[in-house]
């Protein structure tokens, strides 16, 4: 009879014991590389802040990874460990690059009226986490809004759109010649007008979207449009601030972005907007059906739910002083209208034939559009 208590670990077979070895041989391989990639990054982050190349090429990286996981498939590597793996060691790469491009990058002051609440609040952490000065007020918070942007090397106004034009005018005088006046809404054509008409000759004006939330540690990832206004200098040192926290920045003049944003925002804003009210007319039970729930009604259920978590008056404003919406809104009432009259009526032809012409329309859009939405449900399903 053994002398073992009954509840004591039995050591591995011998087998067992090699294979976890060699395991745990290989981990310490791939740690010595991953440092070794450390090292690298930082060689190309000094290069790029010496070449005034922002930290993320999303193009670059895009290949980088396909090409990855094209190597993998030959030899066995399953596609999502593959951009799990390296997702994670991009992500890794981006940050330290930041971290370098901070280091080296000259800090000015930055004022940001209306900077504590929503996009402005963010702004305002992300810029001074990144070591820069940075003062905000908002209302009844902090100094007048008028001596914060006199003191201020770049003054942000992130003010509701409703109120942006408004509060340019109001401040905008007082920013110093040489300083830098840009503004975060989403339309650009009246706030771009008002910073220019008000603002003194020798103030350089940028009009900037941020084309994300406020949530996050930085703008790893994300875009940010950029519409010039007046001032190379400006322009420049606004381009390269976004840059350095990991923004992509896309230049627009200020009517191709509000039609754009009729397209981005508009459009896709009241499509969700009416799902929501169709599912709350209907009193749908959301938790019961997520139950039954594929991934891609989760996906959308999620974006509804996100929506109505903010402020009505945000959407409304995007729905609103956009002056491309009326005429979207009108098409899109249409088309509803169109697919609805097919389903009383029974039409299977109908809705076919108005599949296909989209169908065709889309096609040379389809193979991006499979490869992105195959990432998002695939990532749903193993996360979610």
């Amino acid at each position: 009879m053994s002398s073992s208590p009954p509840n004591a670990a039995q050591p591995p077979p011998p087998e067992l014991a090699a294979a976890r070895d060699a395991l745990a041989a290989k981990d310490q391989e791939l740690i010595a590389l991953v440092a070794e990639r450390m090292r690298l990054i930082r060689e190309v982050a000094r290069v790029k802040a010496e070449k005034a190349l922002p930290s993320f090429d999303r193009e670059r990286e895009g290949a980088h990874l396909d090409d990855l996981v094209a190597r993998a498939r030959d030899v066995g590597v399953p596609d999502d460990l593959v951009r799990d793996l390296f997702g994670c060691l991009f992500a890794a790469s981006r940050a330290e690059q930041r971290r370098f491009l901070h280091a080296r990058r000259e800090h000015f002051r930055i004022g940001v009226i209306g900077g504590t609440q929503g996009m402005g609040a963010f702004l305002a952490r992300v810029f001074f986490a990144g070591g820069y000065a940075v003062e905000t007020m908002g209302v009844g918070d902090g100094a007048p809004a008028e001596e914060v942007a006199a003191r201020s090397d770049l003054v942000i106004i992130a003010v509701p759109i409703a109120a942006t034009v408004e509060v340019v005018r109001k401040v905008a005088p007082h920013v110093r010649p040489g300083a830098v006046l840009m503004d975060v809404t989403s339309i650009k054509g009246p706030p771009l007008e008002a910073m220019l008409e008000a603002a003194a000759e020798g103030v350089e004006v940028v009009g900037t979207h941020p084309m994300f939330g406020p949530h996050g540690t930085d703008f790893d990832r994300q875009k940010v449009v950029l519409c010039r206004g007046r001032g190379e200098k400006g322009f420049v040192q606004v381009k390269k601030l976004f840059e350095a926290f990991g923004a992509e920045t896309i230049e627009a003049t200020a009517e191709e972005h509000d039609a754009q944003m009729a397209l981005i925002q508009v459009l896709v804003h009241e499509k969700t907007m009416v799902l929501g009210s169709v599912l709350e007319r209907l009193k749908a039970d959301l938790g019961r059906s997520l139950q039954f729930a594929s991934p891609i009604y989760r996906t959308e259920l999620a974006m509804i739910g996100r929506m109505f978590s903010q402020r009505g008056e945000l959407y409304a404003d995007i729905l609103t002083v956009n002056p491309e919406a009326p005429r979207l809104s009108h098409v899109f009432e249409q088309e509803a209208a169109h697919f609805a009259r097919a389903v009383a009526m029974g039409d299977r032809d109908a809705i076919v034939a108005r599949f296909r012409v989209v169908a065709e329309y889309m096609s040379d859009f389809a193979s991006w559009a499979k490869k992105q939405s195959d990432a998002i449900l695939d990532d749903l399903v193993r996360h979610g």
